[in-house]
C-alpha cells in the first residue's frame, strides 16, 4: 500500500508499486495495467498523481501508453551485440525463442553468386523463417546457403538455430559477419507475418556470413519496437 504520510512522493512510490507488480510477474510484458481510475479507487489518490506516475514510467520504458486504448507494459527489445544467433539473443532476456518454417526452396544462385562465392547456375537453399520472442513475431529472416556445403538441409530441424545446425550437422562455426542496417516501411506481406496493425518502420539487417570456406546470405526485417543492436567501436 501507498503511505500518504511518508516523505516520499506518492507519484513516486505508485510508480515504485507497477515496477514490483511487473518484476513478481504480476503483471507481464504485453499484458494492460489497471486503468488510471483504477488506481485512484484503489488508492485514494488524485488522477494527477496516477498521471504523473504514469508518465515517468513510459519515460523509462518500463509500460507503453495508446491512444483510446491504455496502457501496457512494455515488451522487452531484444538486444543484438556482437555476433550473436537470433536465439541467443532471446535467450539473453530470458525470453522463449521459437521458429516457424514460411518457406524452403531450392534455387539458382544468380545474382549472388558473387556474393557467395559459387557459380550462378549452383543451387543455393533459400529459406524463410518467421522468428518470435515468448510467442510475438519479432522478425522474419531469409538465408541463402549453398547446397553444395549443407548437403540434406531439407532433413534438418530447422525451427532451432541454425549457428547450432551449421556448428553441430555440418563441423562449420561461424566466425565472422559482414553486417549492414537500414530503415524500411513494412509492406503488407511484412505486416500480416509479423502481426503488425498498421505500417511501421522496420530495421532491415543484411549479412554475409563467413564459416571453414561457406559463405552465406541473410536478410532479415526486425520490428523496431522490439529489437535493437548495439555496436561496439574503439579508436586505436
Amino acid at each position: 500500500m501507498l503511505d500518504k504520510k511518508s516523505p516520499i512522493p506518492v507519484y513516486f512510490q505508485l510508480k515504485n508499486f507497477i515496477k514490483e507488480d511487473i518484476e513478481k510477474k504480476k503483471l507481464k510484458p504485453g499484458d494492460p495495467i489497471p486503468s488510471e481510475r483504477e488506481y485512484c479507487e484503489k488508492f485514494g489518490i488524485s488522477r494527477m498523481t496516477v498521471r504523473q506516475a504514469l508518465k515517468e514510467l513510459e519515460t523509462e520504458g518500463v509500460i507503453v501508453r495508446e491512444k483510446g486504448r491504455g496502457s501496457f507494459v512494455a515488451i522487452p527489445r531484444i538486444e543484438q551485440e556482437g555476433l550473436m544467433s537470433f536465439t541467443e539473443m532471446v535467450k539473453a532476456r530470458g525470453m522463449r525463442p521459437e521458429t516457424e518454417m514460411v518457406e524452403f526452396l531450392k534455387v539458382p544462385a544468380g545474382n549472388l553468386a558473387a556474393t557467395l562465392g559459387i557459380k550462378a547456375q549452383d543451387y543455393v537453399f533459400k529459406i524463410t523463417r518467421l522468428r518470435k520472442a515468448d510467442g510475438i513475431p519479432v522478425a522474419l529472416e531469409t538465408v541463402y546457403i549453398p547446397e553444395e556445403f549443407v548437403p540434406d538441409m531439407e532433413k534438418k530441424n530447422l525451427t532451432g538455430s541454425l549457428y547450432n545446425i551449421l556448428k553441430d550437422e555440418y563441423g562449420m562455426e561461424i566466425k565472422g559477419s559482414k553486417t549492414g542496417f537500414s530503415a524500411t516501411m513494412s509492406t503488407p506481406y511484412l505486416e500480416k507475418l509479423l502481426e503488425l496493425e498498421e505500417p511501421m518502420p522496420l530495421l532491415k539487417v543484411e549479412s554475409v556470413n563467413s564459416a571453414a570456406g561457406l559463405n552465406y546470405y541473410e536478410i532479415s526485417y526486425y520490428r523496431s519496437d522490439h529489437f535493437k543492436i548495439t555496436v561496439n567501436l574503439s579508436r586505436g
